[in-house]
């Protein structure tokens, strides 16, 4: 072993970090794997370890608890979504368009994922991303994972947002990172509390909430026939 960290087997070096970072990538997808099938509190920390090949030792050296690994998986494909929205919007996508693509994927897994919802709903809310910046403080009781969830939920939705204010659709002074986060706010408590059958009934709400959370972003001379599209066809 080096002052680096640096590991040799067999004359090839491994770095730690990432020998680190694959092992707490292979717990938070085994762990999600499992509360896919049984729900967060059926399964134990027990049976997370087994499923993910550590000691449960080492389970809790990388996420104190359930959640954090629930919120570590999750994160990772917001931020797939993110990622994808990003490179469509450089492509020249239509803003309104990259926007269904989002947030059908995300309906499809509030829908699908709906036993997991309320546990990643509450860390997320309970850690408001108005509050912690610039300096994130984490709410009582909420694992500063929630808090970390929610800035990239918001980092989700700002692209598109800020697409349609450079088009000319949203004032210039309207505050795209306010607007994200609000958005968000409004479609996590839709996923709560809004009974939905499938996603179709998700995007409908969705669609009302987004309509009137945007009205008072509208750049003069535009309506919100402009933004209107219809979900509900969005594959």
């Amino acid at each position: 072993m080096t002052g680096s960290g640096a590991l040799y087997s067999g004359g090839v070096k491994v770095d730690r970090q990432e020998q680190d970072d694959a092992r707490r990538e292979r717990i938070a997808r085994a762990a999600f794997e499992l509360f896919a099938r049984s729900g967060l509190d059926a399964i134990s920390a027990q049976d997370i370890a087994q499923a993910a090949f550590v000691s449960r030792t080492n389970l809790y050296r990388y996420y104190p608890s359930k959640i954090h690994m629930l919120l570590a998986h999750f994160e990772k494909a917001v931020q797939a979504s993110r990622d994808d929205a990003t490179e469509r919007l450089r492509a020249g996508a239509n803003p309104q368009q990259v926007w269904d693509k989002v947030t059908a994927r995300m309906a499809d897994l509030g829908v699908r994922y709906r036993h997991l919802v309320g546990a990643v709903g509450q860390a997320v809310l309970g850690a408001s991303p108005i509050e912690a910046r610039p300096a994130p403080q984490r709410a009582p009781g909420v694992p500063g994972d929630g808090m970390r969830t929610a800035l990239t939920l918001a980092a989700m939705v700002e692209p598109v947002l800020l697409a349609m204010q450079n088009q000319g659709r949203l004032r210039p002074e309207a505050n795209i990172n306010m607007l994200s986060v609000l958005l968000v706010d409004a479609f996590i408590l839709a996923l709560l509390h809004g009974g939905h059958r499938d996603q179709r009934d998700v995007l409908r709400d969705w669609q009302d909430r987004f309509s009137l959370l945007m009205h008072g972003a509208l750049a003069p001379g535009t309506s919100l026939r402009d933004l209107s599209h219809d979900k509900l066809d969005t594959p």
